[in-house]
């Protein structure tokens, strides 16, 4: 069995982001081939990431390689970002490229790599799969509204503020760090599935990549460009 390590961006998401994971690994029967890494890095914002040519994304990656028996990294930030150096943000190009980069500290070579965004927080996974939430009480007492519903439309889109949208139907409000992982242990996947984000449907294939190369011990970093093999291949 190999580590599975996680790449977060905060403190919210440092608890939350295993937990959904895990229901996602329950799921897809990995629990043969990986044991989910209980710490994971916190890696702050994509911009940090790609500066000075990726040195903080490969000096995490170098980081995370000397965990006993690294199988892979699973990169997961909000894609809730207007640009990403100088260039416009697009979701698909700078996964390719973090994907590409992390060559350099082994990534794809030593151990699997797979990058995912979050479009547009991690919230917006939650405000998919509201339904399963809706009229549910969080560990401290506090009900999230019974009448809660997700907006209509395209998700990933709208609402921007999706931190914003749950502190509107979270009693008392909400704060990532102490709200997101408790939502997420209430949190039905299948309802978030409903609502077809590509991006929540991105992160099980990610998943998915990552346990089918630990399992055939052939190394990938994903998102790969188009018309290139895993490693191996």
């Amino acid at each position: 069995m190999k580590r599975l390590v996680l790449f977060v961006e905060g403190e919210g998401e440092a608890d939350a982001a295993p937990r959904l994971v895990k229901q996602l690994l329950t799921e897809q029967s990995a629990w043969d081939a990986v044991i989910l890494d209980p710490d994971p890095f916190r890696v702050g914002h994509v911009n940090k990431l790609v500066k000075n040519r990726y040195e903080e994304w490969k000096r995490k990656l170098a980081a995370s390689s000397k965990r006993k028996n690294l199988g892979g990294v699973l990169l997961v930030l909000d894609g809730d970002v207007d640009k990403v150096g100088a260039d416009a943000f697009c979701a698909a190009r700078v996964a390719r490229t973090l994907a590409q980069e992390a060559a350099a500290a082994g990534g794809g070579i030593k151990f699997s790599v797979a990058v995912v965004f979050a479009m547009q927080e991690y919230e917006s996974w939650l405000i998919a799969g509201i339904r399963s939430l809706a009229g549910k009480r969080l560990p401290d007492g506090r009900m999230i509204a019974a009448d809660a519903q997700a907006p209509a439309g395209d998700l990933e889109q709208s609402p921007r503020d999706a931190k914003g949208w749950f502190n509107d139907i979270v009693e008392g409000g909400y704060k990532p760090t102490r709200d997101q992982a408790a939502l997420t242990d209430l949190l039905d996947c299948a309802t978030v599935r409903e609502r077809k984000l590509r991006s929540f449907e991105r992160l099980g294939s990610a998943l998915s990549e990552l346990v089918t190369a630990i399992r055939k011990d052939k190394h990938v970093a994903t998102p790969r460009t188009a018309g290139e093999k895993p490693n191996g291949e």
